[in-house]
């Protein structure tokens, strides 16, 4: 239910521009307070990601959208809210996500 709420969430940022404009003035919190005025129902999991910026999550559809319609969720110095997250990621792990194991080509 969750995924659908941030998804029906951005498909409302593409096409309302009130809802776009006052979102872009917002910070995490307020964010998930305007969202929640706006009958949005986001489990923990979502609500903890706009919180941390998406710290951590190494890949994400919607994160990339979803900084843009949220800039002030992108930190300094980052060029959108995936670039960030992904930096927040172990190496470890990174090579490991970009590791094709069938063609054993790193990416």
């Amino acid at each position: 239910m969750s995924h659908s709420q941030l998804l029906a969430f951005i498909q409302r940022g593409r096409t309302d521009k009130k809802f776009r404009a006052h979102l872009a003035q917002l910070n995490a919190t307020e964010i998930l307070e305007f969202a929640k005025q706006q009958g949005f129902q986001f489990s923990d999991e979502i609500k903890g990601r706009f919180i941390n910026q998406w710290k951590g999550v190494y890949f994400c559809p919607q994160a990339i959208e979803v900084g843009e319609l949220c800039p002030k969720l992108i930190p300094s110095g980052y060029k959108n809210l995936i670039h960030y997250a992904q930096s927040t990621c172990s190496s470890v792990n990174l090579n490991e996500e970009e590791y094709d194991f069938r063609s054993g080509q790193k990416y």
